[in-house]
């Protein structure tokens, strides 16, 4: 039972009663019902990304990667079980001359998965995954299966999407599709002064001329700290970008150009990973990452604080810094909970910790990530809920502010039972 009971984070532990595998949606709804009934608890669970024992459970898990199958594309959109992974559809597309609009850096994470929690890409402009989804299938708390879209049960709708398992299971989704890029030019600013990396990092985006933008550091703590800007023009062949008018104004040290074709960039980050499993033994490195949305007005100060202090013990083996930036009115999904401030940008700040699993080493991980994010919060931050840090119900009703309420009600009318998902303990943690 080891697979099932730890998550990317490997420092919980939890045991389920049971493990459903199932053949088909009526399965889980099946097993819900029953367990709906007994009060045993109920999480569904993918490929495990999550790091702080979000998808673990004590009760029934159901392993939804046994539904697989993707059932159509066509040219807007494709038709997908909840266990199908995104690096999946997104070769099945790409043969189409289509892709998903937004891409997660590494994609080797399920539908269902990314749609509960939001599924965050390098795109500048695309909104998150949930931001392209058409219409789900879901099964509720009490067994019931419901279609649910913008036009058809919205409610519903848009408290799954980034929900976090509370209201749902996620069993099939259809999700927006267009045409592909043909090649990507890559750009790699370097810079040894953070203020010199944000100003460049606020050009690019205020010009929007590109793709995809994060920064990232990899060695915080050691000899001083170096800032790479990475950004990234998806093009056609035969309009290849101008490097001199893409770059005019801007101030890197030093710059390394890149090409690509569209497909080997965007699963980059898979081939990366299957390369840090057999250097690192990665899949058992202990993860008490720390995930943090930071408003517009803050977001130099806080970084600038953050990146300055870490230690080489903070990053781990194998361990390293990102900074994405979102256009706000693209991230629409109201369960997304962002800071509350007048910027047009927003951005998602990771630290992502990799160390040898220790019960001493996870808790002082998981003390450092409390005061950062508290210190996030301070300056106007919200937490993105993939990662490790202990929250109270009191810590989710302030994430959750004003619609607070509304989710408790929520919770009453699509899990009575309050069954489902109790890993983040957002509502109860129901026994057995």
């Amino acid at each position: 039972m080891g697979e099932v009971s730890r998550d990317a984070g490997r420092y919980l532990r939890t045991t389920p009663r049971a493990v459903l595998r199932p053949g088909s949606v009526r399965d889980i709804q099946v097993m819900v019902e029953f367990c709906a009934r007994r009060g045993v608890s109920v999480a569904a669970r993918g490929l495990a990304n999550t790091t702080h024992g979000q998808g673990l459970v004590d009760g029934l898990l159901v392993d939804m990667r046994s539904l697989n199958t993707i059932h159509e594309i066509r040219d807007d959109r494709a038709v997908v079980d909840a266990g199908v992974d995104w690096l999946t559809l997104t070769n099945a597309a790409h043969e189409r001359g289509l892709t998903p609009p937004a891409l997660t850096g590494f994609l080797g994470l399920s539908l269902g998965g990314t749609l509960s929690l939001g599924g965050i890409p390098p795109a500048i402009q695309s909104g998150g995954q949930v931001d392209s989804v058409i219409e789900l299938e879901v099964v509720t708390g009490t067994g019931e299966l419901r279609q649910c879209s913008a036009t058809q049960d919205r409610e519903l709708f848009e408290a799954v999407l980034a929900g976090l398992g509370q209201y749902g299971i996620i069993t099939k989704a259809t999700v927006g599709l267009g045409p592909a890029p043909d090649q990507v030019r890559g750009h790699e600013l370097t810079y040894p002064y953070i203020s010199d990396f944000f100003k460049d990092f606020r050009t690019l985006l205020g010009r929007a001329e590109i793709s995809e933008i994060y920064g990232d550091w990899w060695r915080p703590g050691e000899h001083g700290e170096i800032q790479h800007l990475n950004a990234f023009t998806f093009h056609s062949r035969a309009e290849p970008p101008d490097d001199a008018h893409l770059l005019r104004g801007l101030t890197p040290s030093a710059t390394e150009v890149s090409q690509t074709d569209f497909l080997p960039h965007v699963t980059r980050i898979d081939v990366a990973v299957e390369q840090l499993r057999e250097l690192l033994d990665w899949d058992n490195l202990a993860k008490p990452w720390l995930t943090v949305w930071l408003p517009e007005a803050t977001v130099e100060q806080y970084v600038t604080e953050v990146v300055g202090n870490l230690t080489p013990r903070d990053i781990g083996t194998g361990g390293f810094v990102l900074l994405y930036a979102h256009r706000r009115s693209r991230l629409t999904r109201p369960s997304l909970s962002l800071p509350q401030d007048d910027g047009e940008w927003v951005y998602l700040f990771t630290v992502m910790t990799a160390g040898q699993p220790s019960t001493e080493f996870a808790h002082e991980m998981l003390a450092r990530n409390r005061r950062l994010y508290d210190r996030a919060r301070a300056l106007g931050g919200t937490r993105y809920p993939i990662e490790s840090v202990p929250f109270s119900q009191d810590d989710w009703a302030d994430h959750y502010g004003a619609r607070w309420p509304g989710l408790q009600a929520l919770k009453q009318k699509h899990d009575p039972a309050g069954i489902l998902t109790p890993g983040p303990g957002i509502f109860h943690q129901p026994t057995g």
